[in-house]
C-alpha cells in the first residue's frame, strides 16, 4: 500500500505546486484553510518540487463536509491512489452524515460508483469586464451580521471563517446589495483571481454584484456559475466570456436543508 500520511504546513509549497502541475487556481492560503480547518492526506514519494497524491476533508458543522482537493500527479495515475484518498475522506472519524463534492465529468464516473448522487451542474467561466449598474456598496464589518445567517442558509451549512478569510484576501471586491440580500466575495489565485461566492435573491442582483466585483479586480476573474443562471450566463458570453468547464455537484446522504437557487456562483470545486 502507498505510504500515505496527514500534511503539514511544511507541505503547502508542495501541495500548492501539485494543483498547479493539474492545471488548478489553488494558491497556498486554499491550502491552509484546508489544514487548519479540516484534515489532508497526502502521498510524498521523494519529489523534492510536488507532492505525488492528495484530498482534503473539510468539516462545516456535524452535518456535512467537503471533499476535495482529490488530485495525482500525472506519472502516478492508474494506481488506484484516487480511490483510495476518496475512501479515506469516506470513512474518516470527522465525515458527518452528507458528504458532497464537485465532480469533473471523468470523476463524477468515480464517485458515483462510491455512492454519491448528482445534485446539480454548474460550469467555469472566464470573466471578462461587464456593465456595472449602481446599487452596490462595499462590505462594511457589520454586514457579516446578516451575511453569514443568509450564507448559512443558502448553502446549507455555516462557514463564517472560510468568507471572513475570502473577504481579507480581496476586500476591494467584496460587496453587497443595499437591501441585505446578497453578496459577493472574490479570492487570489494563482491563474487568475476567482469571485464568488454570489448569493442574490434574483439573477439581476447577482449580476450586479458580479459585475460589480469583476470591476474592482480591474482585470479578468474566474466564476464557477450555476447551470440555471441562463441569464447571467448570456451576459457574460455577450461581453466576450467563455465555458471553460463542467461540473456536477454530488452528495452521498441526505443534504442538510438549503436554497441553492439563490447562489448563483459558488465558492469553488474546493469549497462548495
Amino acid at each position: 500500500m502507498p505510504a500515505f500520511r496527514d500534511a503539514t504546513d511544511a507541505d503547502l509549497p508542495r501541495a500548492a505546486a501539485l494543483s498547479a502541475r493539474i492545471g488548478w487556481n489553488q494558491v497556498q492560503a486554499d491550502w491552509r484553510h484546508f489544514l487548519h480547518h479540516g484534515a489532508v492526506r497526502v502521498l510524498d514519494d521523494g519529489d523534492a518540487d510536488c507532492l505525488a497524491a492528495s484530498a482534503a476533508l473539510l468539516p462545516f458543522d456535524d452535518r456535512l463536509a467537503w471533499i476535495s482537493m482529490v488530485l495525482v500527479r500525472p506519472d502516478r495515475r492508474r494506481e488506484g491512489l484516487a480511490t483510495s484518498l476518496m475512501r479515506w475522506a469516506i470513512d474518516h472519524p470527522a465525515a458527518p452524515r452528507c458528504l458532497a463534492l464537485d465532480a469533473t465529468p471523468a470523476g463524477r464516473e468515480v464517485y458515483g460508483r462510491l455512492g454519491f448522487e448528482d445534485l446539480f451542474g454548474f460550469a467555469r467561466w472566464t470573466l471578462p469586464a461587464l456593465p456595472v449598474a449602481p446599487g452596490c456598496r462595499p462590505l462594511l464589518d457589520a454586514d457579516w451580521d446578516w451575511i453569514l445567517p443568509l450564507d448559512g442558509q443558502v448553502f446549507g451549512a455555516p462557514r463564517a471563517t472560510l468568507l471572513r478569510g475570502f473577504a481579507q484576501r480581496l476586500p476591494a471586491a467584496a460587496f453587497v446589495l443595499p437591501d441585505g440580500r446578497g453578496f459577493v466575495l472574490a479570492r487570489d489565485g494563482l491563474r487568475a483571481p476567482q469571485i464568488g461566492p454570489v448569493v442574490a435573491p434574483d439573477q439581476d442582483g447577482a449580476l450586479a454584484l458580479i459585475a460589480t466585483a469583476r470591476a474592482a479586480l480591474g482585470r479578468d476573474a474566474v466564476i464557477d456559475l450555476a447551470d440555471a443562471a441562463t441569464r447571467i450566463a448570456a451576459s457574460i458570453t455577450q461581453a466576450g466570456g467563455e465555458r471553460l468547464r463542467p461540473f456536477t455537484r454530488m452528495a452521498r446522504g441526505a443534504m442538510p436543508s438549503a436554497l441553492p437557487e439563490q447562489n448563483f456562483v459558488f465558492a469553488g470545486p474546493e469549497f462548495g
